[in-house]
């Protein structure tokens, strides 16, 4: 009986730096997924504008001011 108090004490600390390893860097992978999350909605929006042109529903002066303003870098 001893010896398996002695495994699950093993057991156990392994299980806390299993935890306090994989807690940065499930930080790290949420932090940089989140900072990309602008780019796709960015370059989808640009997609769903460049369709509507082509099917017709806005004039080449609507699609280059909405084009204008959703590709300028002013910082944001």
């Amino acid at each position: 009986m001893a010896g398996w108090s002695g495994w699950g004490m093993m057991l156990f600390g392994l299980l806390w730096m299993a935890l306090l390893v994989a807690l940065p860097l499930g930080l790290v992978y949420w932090v940089g997924s989140r900072s990309h999350a602008g780019d796709s909605t960015e370059d989808s929006a640009l997609a769903v504008l460049q369709e509507r042109y082509a099917r017709g529903e806005i004039d080449d002066e609507e699609f280059d001011r909405r084009r204008a303003r959703l590709t300028r870098d002013d910082g944001r």
